[in-house]
């Protein structure tokens, strides 16, 4: 059973590669360009970063890193046939495009803020943890850990004030309002435009009806059939949408420490984003 699935599902990727692969590789171009970019611009700057306590930088990097990792998550993916958990992924993406954008624009105390809130989330997962051990059939957290969270925690409350503790909190200050959510800072990070692709892709992270009505997988006039499987519609959306955030965190990135080069891999980067929405929508286009 399991080698007849796997020839069937060999032959449909060779089929949707031949329709979509010139995008895709296109795509992954980008990719690579945005790791290694990345990668050499932290070895360069990171111990500058250190020796000036630039928290900025260090908060950059790791998003960059994570996004970079998305992609190629995006990217397998695609190459698979699933757009839909695809888009998903991309929503992610988007997230890590506009706090990326948000640190930047604050500067280093946004930045240390949001790493330190690390600790806040830890001693949250801790305390929900503890309510259902029992029910999971698994063991308590020691008492002397958990002393260590709820410690950690006060000192960062009692520090940065009782706003800090909610879940966007690191930005409370900044955005000068005591809970703030992720639409506050996307209008600031000024990518609140991609909101309605954002409210789309959140159809395919949470269990709602719309969810189960709209996939980017059927095609228009597919619409009664139940998709339970990969399928070789709905790449394009995806897939420029991927190119685009992560184009943008690779530049808010390099723009740190501008030089000609990297602005040269920046200006690199936005017309490749061009060429890939143009590939994706070729194939989009394409009969089947």
């Amino acid at each position: 059973m399991l080698a007849e699935h796997r020839i069937e599902r060999e032959g449909f990727e060779a089929r949707l590669l031949q329709k979509w692969g010139a995008a895709l590789d296109l795509l992954e171009m980008l990719q690579v360009i945005a790791l290694e970019g990345g990668d050499e611009f932290n070895h360069e700057f990171r111990p500058k970063a250190a020796a000036e306590n630039n928290v900025v930088f260090e908060a950059l990097t790791r998003l960059h890193a994570r996004a970079c990792q998305v992609a190629s998550e995006v990217l397998t993916l695609l190459r698979s046939g699933f757009a839909d958990g695809a888009h998903a992924r991309w929503r992610t993406l988007h997230e890590i495009a506009v706090v990326a954008s948000f640190i930047q624009q604050m500067g280093n105390d946004v930045a240390e803020r949001y790493l330190l809130h690390n600790h806040i989330e830890s001693y949250k997962a801790a305390q929900q943890y503890q309510n259902y051990f029992v029910r999971l059939g698994q063991d308590s957290i020691p008492e002397e850990e958990l002393a260590d969270l709820s410690s950690i925690y006060q000192q960062l409350v009692s520090r940065f004030g009782p706003a800090y503790r909610n879940s966007y909190g690191w930005a409370a200050a900044a955005l000068g309002k005591d809970d703030p959510n992720f639409s506050d800072i996307e209008r600031v990070a000024s990518l609140d435009h991609l909101r309605p692709y954002y409210r789309l892709a959140s159809h395919n992270v949470h269990a709602n009806p719309k969810g189960m009505f709209f996939r980017l997988g059927l095609s228009p006039e597919s619409t009664n059939l139940l998709l339970a499987g990969p399928s070789d519609a709905g790449l394009a959306d995806p897939g420029h949408g991927t190119a685009i955030s992560l184009s943008q965190v690779t530049t808010t990135l390099l723009t740190m420490e501008a030089n000609i080069d990297r602005l040269v891999m920046c200006e690199v980067m936005m017309k490749l984003v061009d060429e890939i929405s143009d590939a994706f929508f070729a194939a989009h286009e394409t009969p089947d």
